[in-house]
């Protein structure tokens, strides 16, 4: 049985080397789908969300570098399958023999395989993470935009210069708000299923797990903003930290009547303006604005 499959070992092995890796992405990514079908959390957002100004334009745009991806794919590897085309048929496949250097170069791009098919489910997994987080800050735009009637100014995605941006920045009559969003899917189904604590230091979330790095990081950005719109304006301005959860029922416990930070449902984002604060002066408020506005890049 050995003598009849040695003669062709080099050409399954060829066979094997041409068609593998995509075999084997196709196979693991198709088992990663299915283990997401069977998983039981779901996402918190119930609602349609609006196009975007410039939507279709993007998606337009997208496509076509997805399409220029494609043929760039297409011009690296029309070479190489041009000259197997012309060699292939020329080998003597009952004279061809395997050394040790074969099967060393044969093992490493097997590893080589194997290490590119778990890069492409790490990136599948960090593509699906940013784009649930995408959805849950469109979700929260469209809802903050509703304040421009309140007499607010709404920023989304501002610039900082740093290796961070800011979700979404309200200027109200009053307050400074600085928003991060968060993306979270909840635990299940069923009543409650949706609810999340929030006591001034951290959110406890249907399940029983905990959050404290999300309000962590929305009281440094609200640190960083201050004192950003200080050195701008020349005056002391006070930034209030919000934590943002699109589809989640938050339930405040009495302590964080007296927290500074909030956390809130961005349809209700109007019991921010609720603070009682006197109104900001007219030229002080446009100074704010017009530093917010300046961080953003300027067109090419």
């Amino acid at each position: 049985m050995e003598a009849l499959f040695t003669p062709f070992l080099p050409a399954i092995t060829l066979l094997a080397a041409l068609f593998l890796p995509v075999s084997l992405v196709v196979a693991i990514v198709s088992l990663q789908k299915r283990a997401e079908r069977r998983d039981q959390r779901r996402s918190p957002l119930n609602d349609k969300l609006l196009h975007q100004a410039g939507a279709q334009a993007r998606i337009k745009a997208d496509e076509i570098g997805d399409d220029i991806q494609g043929r760039l794919v297409q011009l690296v590897v029309i070479g190489p399958l041009a000259m197997l085309a012309i060699l292939l048929p020329r080998v003597r496949w009952s004279q061809l023999q395997f050394g040790w250097l074969e099967w060393v170069i044969g093992l490493m791009s097997l590893a080589a395989i194997l290490a590119i098919a778990r890069q492409v489910l790490r990136l599948r997994r960090a593509r699906q993470h940013w784009l649930e987080g995408m959805r849950a800050e469109i979700a929260a735009a469209q809802a903050l935009d509703r304040l421009r009637g309140n007499g607010c100014e709404v920023f989304h995605d501002v610039p900082t210069g740093k290796d961070f941006n800011l979700d979404h920045v309200v200027v109200g009559p009053s307050t400074v708000f600085v928003v991060e969003t968060k993306s979270r899917r909840k635990p299940g189904k069923g009543l409650g299923s949706a609810d999340v604590q929030f006591d001034g230091k951290q959110l406890v979330f249907a399940g029983g797990k905990t959050d404290d790095k999300s309000v962590r990081q929305a009281e440094a950005e609200a640190a960083w903003l201050s004192k950003h719109l200080q050195g701008e304006t020349g005056q002391r301005v006070p930034v209030v930290p919000v934590v943002s959860l699109p589809g989640w029922f938050v339930k405040p416990l009495p302590v964080e009547q007296t927290s500074v930070t909030k956390a809130i449902n961005p349809k209700r984002a109007y019991m921010l303006l609720q603070d009682g604060r006197p109104a900001m002066h007219p030229s002080q408020r446009g100074r704010i604005i017009n530093a917010l506005v300046k961080l953003y890049p300027e067109l090419e």
